[in-house]
């Protein structure tokens, strides 16, 4: 299996921080988070591992030089438009994540890649519990993990579920065909929630894999880094 790493992104929300360090070169409790989550790809059976790089993307060339492969991605397009630049180089179901955020313990990945193999649905999202996923995508599945509705962005106080689109994933190569057939937001994006809605659409199989609120790590923000580097300090390795 491959994998698809996201890891163009600017880090805004990180202020002075990522001014010098792209966002997944932080450092988290001994070393960058994307080496925290190259352990997990690695322990769902990842064996080629694409990363999509742009700010800054000469730094995670030079740190991680030929154990990744490289796609520059040079207009800021949105998660989707991140995700169709690898298109050519998976042709058979990969893994996608995005690179600030971690699913931790790293077995998580490979109970992922087996959950998808033994279920086959075009694409497995990982879900984590929150209060209110308001601030994200709310992710709706039944009893058997099939999802059945995914919301971007609900008004707060409105999601009858906790679960929040986690910024992991198990593609078939349908998600390509979908991204081909959405338009960009409003923001002049092509977001990958609508093409996970537009799999929805056609019939497609979608299936959530569960996380508890406590195996999500997010860096979006310097309070989230700290509270990252607090949680995996001591587990180096």
């Amino acid at each position: 299996m491959k994998a698809v790493i996201l890891a163009a992104g600017r880090g805004t929300r990180l202020g002075a921080l990522t001014q010098e360090v792209p966002k997944p070169m932080l450092e988290v409790a001994g070393k960058p988070l994307l080496s925290w989550i190259l352990e997990g790809l690695q322990a769902a059976g990842a064996t080629e591992c694409w990363a999509v790089v742009g700010y800054l993307g000469e730094r995670i060339r030079r740190y991680y030089g030929d154990s990744l492969s490289y796609i520059q991605q040079t207009e800021i397009s949105g998660t989707g438009g991140a995700l169709q630049l690898a298109e050519e180089h998976v042709n058979e179901p990969f893994m996608a994540c995005f690179a600030d955020i971690l699913l931790h313990p790293v077995w998580h990945y490979a109970q992922m890649a087996r959950l998808f193999q033994t279920a086959q649905p075009q694409a497995l999202l990982a879900a984590n519990a929150v209060e209110d996923p308001c601030v994200g995508a709310a992710v709706y599945f039944d009893q058997t993990q099939r999802i059945t509705q995914i919301v971007e962005k609900p008004a707060p106080g409105t999601s009858s579920t906790r679960y929040n689109q986690a910024g992991c994933f198990v593609f078939t190569p349908d998600i390509f065909h979908a991204l081909r057939q959405i338009q960009p937001s409003p923001r002049g994006e092509l977001e990958l929630t609508a093409a996970l809605n537009y799999m929805l659409s056609q019939n497609l199989e979608l299936m959530a894999y569960p996380l508890p609120e406590q195996d999500w790590i997010d860096i979006g923000t310097p309070d989230l880094l700290q509270n990252a580097r607090h949680k995996l300090s001591g587990e180096q390795h």
